[in-house]
């Protein structure tokens, strides 16, 4: 372990905790700015709403980078399930650390952590979403056993597509 990762710590937020909500909100608004996500600040609404939102969804699970004692990074993944496989899933929604510790480790050290979890709940996958252009972020995760979904004996690749509501 390198000496910036010994004073890091992931942890299984706690939403009823003001500071794990002030942390979360904190870690949303960098996470917001950053270039690949838009450069703009989340809402009043969005800070107002976040955690009481997340707090009422029944299958939130969020956790937490803190370097030092400060927050540098989160996860917000949700429980799913694979009919295919008969077994649930967890999608990771969000991810992100800080542009000050990026490169550090915080990244594959949260990843990590949401595979424990995955695991003590018998999951079958965990899915993300990557854009196709964030380059560092993919490396990551091709780095640590994740690649584009395909499926079938052709391995035809899955895409990602919403609806906006």
């Amino acid at each position: 372990m390198t000496a910036e990762l010994k004073n890091v710590t992931i942890v299984d937020a706690d939403l009823s905790r003001g500071e794990h909500q002030q942390a979360l909100v904190t870690m949303l608004d960098a996470y917001m700015r950053d270039p690949m996500e838009g450069g703009e600040r989340p809402s009043e609404r969005i800070k107002r709403d976040l955690v009481p939102g997340l707090r009422a969804h029944p299958a939130c699970y969020v956790f937490l980078a803190y370097r030092g004692g400060s927050p540098v990074g989160f996860s917000i993944c949700f429980l799913g399930f694979s009919t295919f496989n008969a077994r649930p899933l967890i999608n990771i929604h969000d991810i992100f650390v800080d542009s000050s510790v990026r490169g550090t480790g915080i990244g594959a050290m949260l990843l990590e952590r949401i595979e424990v979890r995955a695991r003590e709940l018998n999951c079958c996958r965990i899915t993300l979403e990557v854009r196709k252009d964030n380059h560092v972020a993919r490396r990551l995760y091709r780095k640590v056993g994740f690649d584009q979904a395909a499926f079938g004996a052709e391995r035809i690749p899955m895409e990602f597509w919403h609806k906006a509501l």
